[in-house]
């Protein structure tokens, strides 16, 4: 495939899980670590260990500009590391972050409807874990939000190599099937 590195030595590789807030990203990279024993690594903790507070408060006191491009440097620094990495919900939306990704690692897009986002996310800020990017939007409006938001971002996200509806499948078994097949060479 045009752009990719290749990947010798042992089918060294890089899986990206891309998709929108609430999706599952970590969640799901987790548990496919386990039960395939790949590393995982979470872009957003990564950046919230270099800047030594989370990023919803480093974004309020430097602004959203100053996060994007600390976050394409950490992005870019993926290069050095193997398995799976999830990243923010943003991440492809920004510079040429997409294409890094395609570059560096297999692309997969975590696809839910609005519905599904919606009730995950109002879940959670009720739950006391309110997302930034949706502070100030009463739980009534969290779908016409998501849905306005999402479809911005749509055209990154569809960009990705391979497209996982979480809603109607096992998300796992899928990518756990992905992993194995790509093992195999």
């Amino acid at each position: 495939m045009p752009g990719k590195i290749p990947i010798f030595l042992g089918m060294q590789k890089r899986y990206y899980l891309l998709g929108y807030m609430g999706v599952g990203k970590s969640t799901l990279a987790k548990r496919w670590a386990k039960a395939s024993g790949l590393p995982w690594h979470d872009l957003d903790q990564r950046l919230e260990a270099e800047i030594q507070m989370p990023i919803s408060e480093y974004i309020k006191t430097r602004g959203e500009l100053a996060f994007r491009k600390l976050e394409r440097a950490a992005l870019a620094n993926t290069q050095s590391l193997t398995g799976i990495l999830s990243v923010g919900g943003g991440t492809p939306c920004f510079y040429d972050n997409m294409q890094v990704m395609e570059g560096l690692g297999t692309t997969i897009y975590l696809h839910a409807g609005v519905g599904f986002l919606t009730k995950r996310l109002q879940d959670s800020a009720l739950a006391g874990n309110e997302r930034p990017l949706l502070a100030g939007v009463p739980l009534d409006g969290y779908a016409e939000f998501i849905g306005k938001h999402l479809l911005e971002r749509m055209a990154f996200y569809e960009r990705a190599e391979v497209r996982i509806p979480v809603e109607k499948e096992d998300a796992l078994e899928v990518l756990l099937a992905l992993s194995a097949t790509e093992k195999r060479g």
